[in-house]
């Protein structure tokens, strides 16, 4: 007999099968492993092309419906849960993963004048009853679908589903080719991105073409004859133009490009609601360094204030670049509208003399805190704001207000206001501290002898003799107090901060507010909703109910934490984010729903 093969004997035929029964194990084994431990998706951010102009992020889909129908349900709105209108408004449903993220970006077309292409991810949690769904070929492959009536472009890309205008095919079978990985861009707010329920950026090449398209609105409302063009139409324009002032503003304070303008609202487990708004720029990087106070901030900024109703309250450092921080943001935003200050003829020098005075009242100054109270009664409406202010020499300071009114005085004269009210300064004492006092007569410069109401106004909101007072108060060597009030209620706040007894600082409505703020942050605002329905309410009687014979039909709001602000510059990002507690949301819904029975 002639022997077979050597693999086809009896004994070798045997170890084969042994060693491909082993082969299978450890390969079944390694999957069993592989599969018990999924591995992490990748962050839907990592699929965003970094041309992007911009994008909308919605983070777990089913988690932030739950949160903003918590939030629909605690003011009683006639609306149904977000998931529930999505659903029902697209019709898709059917293979997605409810606790996926969805992001929408815009980007780039083929040119430059051409208009930003969509693209759509959605989280997939079951490819097949996706495609089924929508009635497209469940291989993942580019192909044609229809959602919501419209002609689309779908295709897989890991665990998302992308979606385009069926008229770019090429550039979605591109972006379904690349692999996933992180913008570096976004690195620096990450954990931020993370935390928000939704989340609206832009981009550098969005931010670019903001630029161009505010230039050509300003060109086209100057070439547009009102009575001949169409009002929707330049109305629209209008809106569109307002809506990026901000942006130039930022642009124009910093004189820089931005790498990133992005807003978000976050609401955590408890409800606490935040809003956030994030600025990265190269400009920062090198500005934050000299933000960084090199004076000792009070642990307590707010000490010193009694634990009693105000409007709104705050502190924070001006030395190293605060200040010019602050000034040129305001000087700015004066630009934008120069006409309601009578500054439409200003040329750059007068603009920057305006700086300068406001540059001079912060020269010296380390810190400062603010707090305005409802005030009651019969004092004026434009009053009751006390603050406090660490200086190098407290003495020596109450020289500085004379530099700044004598630029002010000056440009009040070159300007085309038909209000032109001088300020005054003079040396006084309060009690034995050295103070001064700079006086406006309003009542001067605006009163009209044909009308006797407006007149009655102006005593309302200044006094019975019209003048507009601030007191600044040498309360100590490097302590400064100042107020627009009488000598005998700044007398009464210099010896409150003079005892620096912790009053609102450590009260709890505040406390709430507080433990939400980034605690890093220099500035650190509280605005009262109680405070300011309470001094709204003073308005309206004073200055209307003379007029109507009546009070005005105010409810009172119930007490409940204040909305809490805080600014922070750090490493190339500015990070201004606003908090509602959710204590503060119920007095709110509260309030809204008193107003309903009205």
């Amino acid at each position: 007999m002639i022997d077979g093969p050597a693999s086809n004997r009896p004994e070798e035929c045997d170890k084969d099968a042994a060693g491909s029964r082993s082969l299978r194990w450890v390969l079944s084994t390694l999957l069993m492993l592989a599969t018990s431990q999924p591995l992490q998706a990748q962050d839907i951010l990592h699929y965003l092309p970094e041309d992007a102009l911009g994008f909308v992020l919605v983070r777990d889909l089913a988690g932030a419906s739950e949160k903003c129908e918590h939030l629909i349900e605690m003011f009683d709105l006639p609306l149904p849960a977000p998931l529930t209108s999505i659903s029902f408004v697209t019709d898709l449903s059917d293979g997605l993963d409810l606790d996926g993220d969805v992001l929408i970006s815009l980007i780039p077309g083929e040119r430059d004048s051409s208009a930003p292409e969509p693209l759509v991810l959605l989280p997939i949690a079951d490819y097949k009853k996706f495609a089924a769904s929508i009635h497209c070929d469940d291989s993942g492959e580019v192909c044609r679908a229809t959602i919501v009536g419209e002609d689309v472009l779908v295709a897989r890309h890991g665990p998302y589903a992308m979606i385009m205008n069926v008229e770019n095919r090429e550039t979605l079978e591109i972006l379904a080719d690349l692999e996933p990985e992180q913008v570096a861009l976004l690195e620096p707010v990450a954990g931020w991105l993370r935390d928000n329920v939704v989340t609206i950026a832009v981009m550098p090449a969005g931010l670019e073409r903001l630029l161009k398209l505010g230039q050509w609105l300003t060109e086209q409302r100057q070439a547009t004859d009102d009575e001949l063009f169409d009002l929707n139409v330049s109305a629209t324009l209008v809106q569109m133009q307002q809506a990026i002032t901000l942006y130039h503003t930022l642009h124009d304070m910093f004189g820089t490009k931005f790498e990133l303008l992005a807003g978000g609202i976050s609401i955590d487990e408890a409800s606490n609601l935040r809003l956030g708004l994030r600025v990265l720029s190269e400009e920062l990087l090198r500005a934050s360094a000299t933000t960084k106070t090199t004076a000792t901030i009070p642990p307590a900024p707010l000490a010193g204030y009694p634990d009693q109703p105000f409007v709104f309250a705050g502190g924070g450092p001006l030395d190293g670049n605060w200040a010019n921080l602050f000034v040129k943001t305001g000087v700015q935003m004066m630009r934008e509208t120069p006409d309601a200050y009578g500054y439409e003829e200003f040329q750059d020098e007068q603009w920057q003399d305006l700086e300068t005075s406001f540059m001079n009242f912060a020269e010296g100054m380390r810190f400062a805190s603010v707090i305005m109270l409802p005030g009651e009664k019969g004092e004026p409406l434009v009053g009751n704001v006390f603050g406090t202010a660490q200086v190098k020499s407290a003495v020596q300071y109450l020289q500085t207000p004379k530099k700044s009114v004598e630029i002010v005085n000056r440009l009040t004269d070159e300007s085309t206001s038909d209000l032109r009210w001088h300020y005054e300064v003079r040396d006084i004492k309060v009690g034995e501290a050295k103070a001064c006092e700079v006086v406006a007569d309003i009542a001067a410069a605006a009163r009209d002898p044909n009308v006797p109401i407006f007149n009655w106004m102006l005593e309302a909101m200044f006094g019975k003799d019209g003048k507009m007072r601030t007191l600044i108060v040498a309360a100590d060597k490097e302590t400064l107090v100042y107020g627009m009030a009488d000598e005998q209620r700044i007398t009464q706040v210099i010896d409150e901060v003079k005892r620096s007894e912790m009053g609102l600082q450590n009260s709890a409505s505040l406390q709430t507010t507080h433990k939400l703020l980034t605690p890093a942050a220099a500035w650190k605002f509280y605005v009262s909703p109680q405070g300011c329905v309470t001094w709204a309410k003073r308005v309206m009687d004073e200055l209307f109910g003379q007029i109507q014979q009546q009070h005005t039909e105010i409810p009172e709001y119930d007490a409940g934490p204040p909305v809490g602000i805080s600014l922070h510059i750090d490493e190339g990002q500015a990070e201004l984010d606003v908090v509602w507690p959710v204590d503060g949301l119920r007095a709110l819904a509260d309030y809204v729903e008193k107003c309903r029975g009205l």
